[in-house]
């Protein structure tokens, strides 16, 4: 794994932004997209808005995968949550608002690599790898990813630990927010 930051330092921008565009998701344009044209990872990088990290196979250097890490502030008001529940959130209040969370921006498997090894059950190791050494610094009690309203998509997030957050008008989200709670996958 490397963090893109590095690589803009040994490679350069424009040596880096060609490795990147060999990255494909045909499951998800917007994913391949923030990696490749024009390259809004890199502006991220270089603005300190998110760290992107590329999962690279030993042997060829391909891109197998790859994922995006920040925070968010999440907002508690227009969601259905109970106050116990929100206490757990908080980890303080019942009556807390906001919340920091670890934000996994972006995440994705590269599809034009025949037969690519990686799974999403890899990249959560490695987000929460990263995620963990971030938690002993400055502390962090959730992690929360938004993913499309797909019944499939949500099922395989819970299948790996998420829960998803209930909002007040589901019908008109686009795109849906889960959570985990940073103990349950950290050491």
């Amino acid at each position: 794994m490397v963090q893109l930051g590095d690589l803009l330092k040994e490679l350069g921008d424009d040596d880096t932004a060609r490795l990147l565009t060999a990255f494909s998701c045909n499951r998800n344009r917007d994913v391949e997209n923030f990696l490749t044209h024009p390259s809004k990872a890199i502006r991220f990088e270089k603005t300190d808005n998110a760290r992107t990290y590329l999962i690279l196979d030993d042997e060829t250097g391909h891109i197998l995968g790859y994922f995006s890490i920040s925070f968010k502030e999440l907002v508690l008001e227009d969601l259905q949550i109970s106050k116990s529940k929100v206490r757990r959130l908080d980890g303080i209040s019942k009556n807390a608002e906001r919340i920091r969370a670890f934000l996994i921006g972006q995440l994705g498997k590269n599809t034009s690599i025949a037969q690519n090894p990686i799974t999403l059950e890899i990249i959560l190791e490695e987000i929460y790898a990263v995620i963990s050494e971030a938690r002993n610094l400055i502390g962090g009690r959730i992690i929360i990813l938004e993913c499309e309203d797909s019944p499939q998509l949500i099922q395989l997030y819970e299948r790996n630990g998420f829960s998803l957050i209930q909002t007040a008008d589901e019908a008109q989200a686009e795109l849906r927010t889960m959570y985990i709670h940073v103990a349950e996958c950290v050491d």
